[in-house]
């Protein structure tokens, strides 16, 4: 086994890391958190309103009821989430900070792959999903 395939775990996680910390950075530039941006998302991805026990249901278990009450409130605050009548759904402005860090999360994609080939990202990719494979992730 090469020394790089023997690091190859910690490079893995590294990558993770910088992914999360770049994208952390886009979150707070808009003044969200990740379990606002996860309950945002859901608002906005939905065709029509939920209910409380939808929106949750789709939060938990990674984030607990106390998380999501204190999202909820921040969202609402914002103007980026309204609840009509018991249901809950994104506003327009909700909509837009998430296209906003769609586009944020792009353009850290393109960050992370500046310099390399379109052949060395699609080794890159395949070798990444036959190891996830192989561990039955």
């Amino acid at each position: 086994m090469s020394h790089d395939a023997a690091h190859l775990d910690a490079l893995a996680r590294a990558l993770g890391r910088a992914f999360d910390a770049a994208f952390g950075e886009a979150l707070a530039d808009a003044s969200t958190t990740r379990v606002e941006h996860a309950m945002l998302s859901r608002l906005a991805a939905s065709p029509e309103p939920l209910t409380w026990e939808a929106l949750e249901a789709g939060l938990i278990p990674r984030y607990g009821p106390v998380a999501c009450t204190e999202a909820w409130s921040s969202l609402e605050v914002a103007g980026w989430a309204v609840e009509p009548d018991g249901l809950y759904l994104a506003t327009d402005a909700g909509r837009a900070v998430i296209a906003d860090l769609e586009a944020a999360r792009e353009a850290i994609v393109a960050r992370a792959l500046d310099g390399l080939g379109e052949d060395e990202v699609a080794a890159a990719t395949h070798a990444l999903r036959a190891m996830i494979a192989n561990l039955g992730a």
